[in-house]
């Protein structure tokens, strides 16, 4: 007789643990992205973002279709055609919008944080969204034409115009209120007066400016140049209603570069050296400011 081969029990069992799970990832990642593509509720998704971002904003928003893709930034969910309406800015349609929930702590405390990426018709936008109690936005402002922004300078005759680019930490407030800091630069500005003979055009400005819950707008620094005045600025802007134009305190450094314009300047009551520099104060109100010169510096 032939001796009988028996199997090995602990081998054959072996043998389908480790087959096994060879098996069952891939089912389960197959699966598992059937169910985000196609299961998930994500109009739930999208409904619940829109209440929050509208809750912090003061805004109300109506989001289509919210769905999962992969972008250029990752993995996000992305919704085409949004619209925003707020008092301040009036409409702004939102071409593209892309967020992801970014890992943070803040989770834990029921403050859900987005990566947040939207092109509008009134900026580039990219950065950390945090909602809840306390939302708040840090990230990178770009293309944004200022003369767009609710600026609240109808009442001061006093008109800006140029394309900036910002990094913002930023608290939102449902009032339409921010607070926070700003960091901006812009390529071109020009700004234009009822107090002014011409507008004055600037090749490049910088600054760091701080709003404060109480509506003021501190400038920490303002620097500009270009061919007709250039200089630097500091102090504070208060808040005012929309008919009225805003009080200041201000302290400004100028150059007046451009001579015809130097030759203008004591006749509107801006006192110059002969070189055409000026430090001044500036008080009262943006549309009728008091200007003073500011005294010499001791041993200057």
């Amino acid at each position: 007789m032939s001796p009988v081969t028996e199997s090995n029990p602990s081998s054959t069992q072996a043998g389908r643990a480790t087959i096994s799970p060879l098996l069952v990832i891939p089912l389960a990642i197959v699966a598992l992205s059937i169910f985000v593509a196609l299961l998930f509720p994500w109009d739930s998704v999208a409904r619940r973002i829109a209440h929050e971002i509208a809750a912090a904003s003061g805004s109300q928003i109506s989001i289509g279709e919210l769905r999962p893709t992969l972008s250029a930034r990752g993995p996000v969910l992305a919704a085409n055609d949004l619209v925003i309406q707020h008092p301040a800015v009036d409409r702004v349609r939102i071409t593209t919008l892309e967020i992801a929930p970014r890992l943070s702590t803040s989770w834990f405390g029921a403050e859900p944080t987005l990566r947040f990426w939207a092109d509008s018709e009134l900026a580039l936008i990219d950065g950390v969204l945090r909602l809840g109690e306390s939302p708040s936005f840090v990230g990178e402002v770009s293309r944004v034409q200022i003369e767009d922004l609710p600026l609240r300078l109808e009442a001061s005759g006093f008109e800006v115009f140029g394309l900036v680019t910002a990094h913002a930490d930023v608290l939102l407030d449902p009032r339409g209120i921010l607070t926070g800091r700003v960091d901006f630069e812009s390529p071109e500005l020009m700004i234009q007066s009822d107090r002014l003979p011409i507008a004055i055009p600037f090749t490049h400005a910088k600054g760091v400016i701080e709003m404060l819950p109480n509506g003021t707008t501190r400038i920490e620094s303002i620097e500009v140049e270009g061919n007709v005045i250039e200089g630097s600025i500091r102090g504070e802007i208060a808040m005012a209603h929309r008919s009225q134009s805003p009080p200041i305190d201000l302290e400004a450094q100028l150059q007046i570069v451009a001579p015809d314009l130097r030759r203008l300047a004591p006749g509107a009551g801006i006192p110059i050296s002969s070189d055409g520099k000026a430090s001044l104060y500036l008080r009262g109100t943006l549309d009728a400011p008091e200007i003073t010169r500011m005294p010499a510096a001791r041993g200057s």
